[in-house]
């Protein structure tokens, strides 16, 4: 099968290091075309990864017949209009999180999708993590032997701190961003002016462990309470199809690491996780299994080392060529709009 051609819109910090780098080692992949509205900066990231065509914004790059998909990796208010516009001109997408910044908009753009036939892959690329893909299977195994019993809470936390992890920086210029003649997405009219910075911080960064969860433990779940006061760590907290208690711990720690991880328990076991910081390359998150009873035992399986970005767009590119089924579909990931507005409207 021909490499996909690969188009890219946008190529700021995210879309230089955490893609464009990571598509290039991609060997099924062609780096064929960059929208970039600021000139200078798009010739050298051009010249860099060896990418011939140059576009001033993602409508040109649209209707390139020979872009076969996209990575738009853009600030998340811009997703709805260029992912519409992307979808309609028949390429398949690849975004950050969130989708929108509303259920309304995400559902519309899954249903696009869906009725043009094409992939449109949400970047949760935790997902690809091969700890992850450890935890995942072993949480499986105690779920399918039934010898630890049921799983019956999930403790989830994201505390932020060093997400960078001495990551090089990008290609820079001075130039201005230039006005691209569209609107970014507002927040939904209902979302109170007090809420706007939950809401943000739900959707931009929270949103990787709600969707980590729903991954790990493989079913739906709903919130039922939310405590939160302005400028304070909040607890999150609801039921699994299945009863899980899942409960979620968010902050803001000016940690020298990145904080964040979960713990699936089960009567007999707990699964941990704890994940590297998001641009941490050649590594995993670090997995361990606690097992109860007469003999209890501590292990920490290893995983293979790899980077979940890299991982994640070698899987985007085997979903184009029909390879492999979406590991992180746009609709899933409307799910987390709707569990922040959820939470939004349980404070509020």
């Amino acid at each position: 099968m021909d490499r996909v051609r690969m188009g890219f819109v946008g190529a700021g910090f995210m879309g230089q290091l955490a893609h464009i780098a990571n598509y290039a080692q991609v060997a099924e992949c062609e780096l064929v075309a960059l929208a970039e509205g600021r000139t200078e900066l798009a010739r050298k990231v051009a010249a860099r990864y060896g990418i011939a065509k140059l576009y001033r914004n993602h409508q040109e790059l649209a209707a390139d017949p020979d872009v076969e998909a996209v990575a738009a990796i853009l600030p998340y208010r811009l997703n709805y209009a260029v992912v519409k516009d992307l979808l309609q001109a028949g390429k398949h997408v690849i975004t950050e999180k969130p989708i929108a910044v509303s259920t309304a908009a995400a559902d519309e753009l899954v249903a696009l999708a869906q009725a043009k036939g094409l992939i449109y892959q949400v970047g949760y690329m935790k997902r690809h993590d091969t700890g992850v893909s450890l935890a995942r299977e072993t949480i499986e195994q105690f779920r399918q032997s039934g010898e630890s019993g049921a799983a019956d809470l999930a403790r989830v936390w994201c505390f932020g701190g060093d997400w960078l992890a001495g990551i090089e920086d990008p290609i820079q210029t001075d130039e201005e961003l230039p006005d691209y003649g569209y609107q970014s997405s507002e927040f939904p009219e209902w979302l109170s002016q007090q809420h706007h910075g939950l809401f943000d911080r739900l959707l931009n960064l929270y949103s990787h462990v709600t969707n980590l969860l729903r991954y790990l433990i493989g079913e739906d779940y709903a919130l039922e309470h939310v405590a939160w006061k302005p400028n304070k760590p909040f607890v999150m907290s609801g039921w699994s199809e299945s009863d899980i208690h899942c409960v979620f711990e968010c902050g803001d720690l000016k940690a020298a690491r990145w904080y964040e991880g979960v713990e699936l328990h089960f009567p007999q076991a707990v699964v941990r996780i704890d994940s590297p910081a998001p641009m941490a390359r050649q590594t995993h998150a670090d997995v361990t299994v606690y097992t109860m009873g007469d003999s209890p035992q501590s292990r920490r399986p290893i995983p293979r080392p790899s980077w979940a970005f890299l991982d994640q767009a070698r899987h985007f590119v085997a979903c184009v060529r029909g390879e492999v089924p979406q590991r992180s579909p746009a609709s899933d990931a409307a799910k987390d709009i709707a569990l922040a507005e959820a939470a939004i409207r349980l404070v509020m």
